[in-house]
């Protein structure tokens, strides 16, 4: 399996694509930080939206989510804002998690997995 990462500038990879898959760990709100769970969750989930385009595939075929709270308390409103996203196709496998370690101001991070589109972004 060959495996490519973009983006290397910064201190973490922010994709990772192998030959059939889009892996986007580490999503947290920039532009948002410190505001509402659902603000930070949005501009999150329009990051990925454009990252998924790049790579050659969409929401539609992401496997995979995992999403970490800085207070599980939140999760209804995190929640509202993803299935506004999701398309009427269904969700994903997903887990909420609890994470009282986010970076300062951050209260959400989100990793996507993804099935790139047959013949899309081929490595």
């Amino acid at each position: 399996m060959e495996v490519a990462n973009t983006m290397m500038g910064q201190a973490k990879v922010d994709e990772t694509l192998l030959a059939d898959a889009a892996y986007l760990p580490g999503q947290v709100a920039n532009l948002t930080r410190g505001a509402s769970v659902m603000a930070q969750t949005n501009e999150i989930l329009e990051r990925i939206d454009d990252m998924l385009l790049r790579e050659g595939t969409d929401k539609a075929e992401i496997i995979l989510a995992n999403i970490w709270l800085s207070d599980l308390a939140s999760f209804e409103e995190m929640n509202r804002a993803w299935d506004a996203w999701m398309p009427d196709s269904g969700t994903p496998r997903r887990a909420t998690f609890e994470d009282k370690n986010l970076p300062p101001m951050c209260a959400i991070r989100i990793d996507v997995a993804a099935s790139r589109k047959s013949g899309a972004g081929q490595i």
